[in-house]
C-alpha cells in the first residue's frame, strides 16, 4: 500500500513539473533552447504564427478588387496604399523582406519609428518589435540607443550610463553645425564613457553586434573595453564602427569627439527585425526638417532603413477647441517630401494620431479637433503618395481614450499617454495591420509560384509532344 502511494506521489510530481514546463515553455526556451520540444500543451496552446497561416489559407481576395481612394483613410485595421489596388501590399519592400525572413534567409529588416512622448521609453515599439520577431521565430535586440536620453531612467529594454564631459545638441537647442541625427540629438565630448546594456529578451546563444554611430567631423578616437585610444576617420555624415560581436549583451566604450558628433550605439543581431525608437518629447514632426539632406542621402546609399514611420499628432491639440491644422499640413508635407526625395528606395508610413481627450464642461471627451487632424494627416499621406494607417479609428475612435483611462486602465490621467498595458494593446493593432499587409504579398507570391509551376508543366508537355 505504501509502495502504491509512493508511485502515485512521484507520478503526480512529475506531471506537475511537466505541465509547468509546458506552460512556461516560451520563457524557458529563451534560456534553455533544448527544452523547445518539451511541451505537453503544444496541441491546445495558441500559436500566433499558426493562426496567421490559418487566416491566410482562409483568406480569399475579392474577385473585383477596389482601388483605395482618399476616403479609404477612414478604414480601421488596414494600412492603406492610396490609389492602388486594395489587394496589393501597401509596404512592398517591407513585406518582401518578411517573405525572405520567413524563408530563413539572413537579412535585416530595419525600421525607423519617429514619434513624440507617446512612444518615449520604447513604449509601443518594444511590444511591436517583440511581436514581429516572435511571429517569424527570430531573436530580438533593442536597436539604436542614444548617448543620453530623457527616458533612460524608465526604459525597460536598455540601460545606458555615461560619465565625463558631454555637450549635446537637439531639435530645440542647437547650432548650425550640430549635425543632428534622426533621434534629434548629437553629442560631443573631449573624453566620455558610455556603458550600454541591451535588456531585450533573446536567445542567449545568438551574437549581438554593437555598432558605434557617429557623424561628420575631423576624427573620432575610441577606446573599447579599456584598450588604448584608436583614431577613426569621420568623413561621412553617417559612420559606424563595429565595437564587437558576441553573446554579451553589454558594451563599454570611451569616446573623444570634441569636433565629431556622436549619435549612439546600435545593438542588433546579424539578421532579423530591428525597430529603432526615435522619440522626442513635445514635438509634432515638423522638427524633422532640421535633419540634413546629406545624412538622409548617405543612409539611403547604405539601404539602412527599409521603412520609416511617422507617428505624431497629440501635441498639435494643446488647446481643447483647436480645429485648424492647415499650417501643419503644409509643413509636415514638406518634411515627408524631404525624406522621400533623399531616400527613394525606402517605404514610408504615416500613422494618424491616437485618440486624446479634454475636459469639456466637467466631462472628459474626445478632442473636438481630432477628426480634422486625422483628415489632414491622411491628406499629407495622400498628397505625398505614402501609405496611411488610421490609428485613431483602429483603437476604437471617438471616446476610446476616456474608456482606456476610466475603465480599462490603459492610459494615464492626462488622457494622452498610454501605460505599459495600453501601449501593448495599441502595438497589437499595428502588428495585425502589418501582418494583413504581409499576407497580401504572401498570397501574391503563392500565385506567382503556382503560375510558374503551371507554365513549366505546360512547356514540358509541349516539348514531349514535339
Amino acid at each position: 500500500m505504501n509502495q502504491s502511494k509512493k508511485v502515485v506521489t512521484v507520478t503526480t510530481i512529475v506531471m506537475v513539473v511537466y505541465i509547468s514546463i509546458s506552460f512556461f515553455s516560451s520563457e524557458i526556451e529563451l534560456f534553455f533552447p533544448k527544452f523547445k520540444n518539451i511541451n505537453l500543451l503544444a496541441d491546445i496552446a495558441y500559436h500566433p504564427r499558426k493562426e496567421a497561416n490559418k487566416q491566410l489559407q482562409n483568406f480569399i481576395p475579392n474577385t473585383f478588387s477596389a482601388t483605395n481612394t482618399f476616403e479609404s483613410y477612414q478604414k480601421k485595421g488596414t494600412i492603406i496604399g492610396f490609389n492602388q489596388d486594395s489587394i496589393e501590399p501597401a509596404l512592398p519592400n517591407v513585406t518582401q523582406k518578411l517573405l525572405q525572413l520567413e524563408a530563413g534567409k539572413p537579412v535585416k529588416l530595419r525600421i525607423a519609428w519617429f514619434g513624440d512622448s507617446q512612444i518615449e521609453g520604447d513604449y509601443m515599439t518594444q511590444d511591436l518589435r517583440k511581436m514581429l520577431n516572435n511571429q517569424f521565430n527570430l531573436t530580438g535586440s533593442v536597436g539604436f540607443i542614444p548617448v543620453n536620453s530623457v527616458s533612460q531612467d524608465f526604459r525597460a529594454t536598455a540601460i545606458v550610463n555615461t560619465s565625463g564631459y558631454i555637450k549635446s545638441n537637439n531639435f530645440k537647442q542647437h547650432t548650425s553645425n550640430s549635425h543632428l541625427f534622426l533621434s534629434g540629438y548629437s553629442f560631443f565630448g573631449g573624453d566620455f564613457r558610455m556603458n550600454m546594456l541591451d535588456k531585450v529578451k533573446r536567445d542567449p546563444q545568438v551574437p549581438l553586434q554593437k555598432w558605434l554611430l557617429f557623424g561628420k567631423g575631423d576624427t573620432l578616437r575610441i577606446a573599447y573595453n579599456d584598450s588604448v585610444f584608436k583614431a577613426y576617420p569621420a568623413t561621412k555624415y553617417f559612420n559606424k564602427i563595429l565595437l564587437n560581436s558576441s553573446t554579451n549583451q553589454s558594451v563599454s566604450v570611451r569616446v573623444s569627439s570634441s569636433r565629431t558628433p556622436v549619435y549612439g550605439i546600435s545593438s542588433e543581431t546579424s539578421s532579423g527585425i530591428i525597430i529603432d525608437n526615435y522619440s522626442f518629447r513635445g514635438i509634432t514632426g515638423i522638427e524633422l526638417k532640421q535633419i540634413s539632406n546629406a545624412l538622409l542621402t548617405e543612409l539611403s546609399k547604405e539601404n539602412y532603413y527599409d521603412l520609416i514611420v511617422f507617428q505624431y499628432g497629440v501635441n498639435l491639440m494643446f488647446k481643447p477647441e483647436e480645429t485648424h491644422f492647415t499650417p501643419y499640413y503644409k509643413q509636415m508635407k514638406s518634411v515627408v517630401n524631404k525624406f522621400k526625395t533623399a531616400m527613394p528606395t525606402t517605404d514610408f508610413l504615416m500613422l494618424s494620431c491616437s485618440d486624446r481627450a479634454f475636459n469639456y464642461g466637467g466631462e472628459w471627451k474626445t478632442a473636438v479637433g481630432i477628426d480634422s487632424l486625422v483628415y489632414n494627416q491622411a491628406k499629407i499621406a495622400f498628397d505625398t503618395k505614402i501609405p496611411f494607417y488610421n490609428l485613431y479609428q483602429s483603437m476604437g475612435g471617438n471616446g476610446t481614450m476616456v474608456k482606456y483611462v476610466d475603465s480599462l486602465q490603459y492610459a494615464g490621467k492626462d488622457y494622452i499617454h498610454f501605460n505599459v498595458k495600453g501601449s501593448k494593446k495599441v502595438a497589437y493593432y499595428i502588428f495585425k495591420a502589418m501582418m494583413n499587409d504581409y499576407n497580401k504579398t504572401k498570397i501574391k507570391h503563392k500565385k506567382e509560384q503556382a503560375k510558374a509551376k503551371a507554365d513549366s508543366i505546360a512547356k514540358a508537355k509541349q516539348k514531349s509532344k514535339a
